[in-house]
């Protein structure tokens, strides 16, 4: 399965709109800034909410947790000279690729590829090949954290 997250140009007041490979909204991703952090809440097309993302955004470490019905996840993103580290607790993931820039991919612990992310310049938006469908909320929530940190060019590496 294919979806394409972009930054949200409508009237709708999303921060962005997830569509799939036909062009159909399948998601919107909805938030709020405060001095903190903030929170964001991805909702499906009916406007439920299907997963809750929170942030404290640090100098160099940004720390996210994210829950989707009965799971939950942390992620945190450490931005350091030249680099990037990424650490998942809660749910084995690990990325392996070029975070900073968009392109990388996610691997379970079996190191099986559970989504491969990338830039479409074609369609201004970060496209998400979602491998593993029963971690596509997860997926698409990585993605937008990543999306968030706007701190340039920067190659990324894995932390074990």
């Amino acid at each position: 399965m294919v979806l394409y997250l972009q930054c949200d140009t409508s009237d709708i007041g999303a921060r962005y709109t997830v569509s799939d490979e036909t062009g159909a909204l399948r998601y919107t991703v909805t938030g709020k800034r405060n001095p903190s952090g903030e929170s964001m809440r991805i909702r499906d097309f009916r406007g439920e909410t299907v997963c809750k993302i929170r942030s404290l955004g640090f100098s160099a470490l940004s720390v996210y947790s994210i829950s989707s019905g009965s799971e939950s996840m942390r992620l945190n993103i450490a931005v350091g000279t030249g680099r990037a580290a990424v650490r998942f607790r809660g749910i084995s993931f690990i990325v392996r690729g070029d975070v900073l820039t968009g392109s990388y991919s996610i691997l379970d612990a079996d190191t099986a590829v559970v989504c491969t992310v990338g830039r479409d310049f074609a369609h201004g938006c970060t496209q998400l090949l979602i491998e593993q469908k029963e971690r596509e909320i997860f997926c698409l929530a990585t993605a937008i954290c990543i999306n968030t940190l706007n701190v340039g060019r920067i190659p990324a590496l894995q932390m074990t």
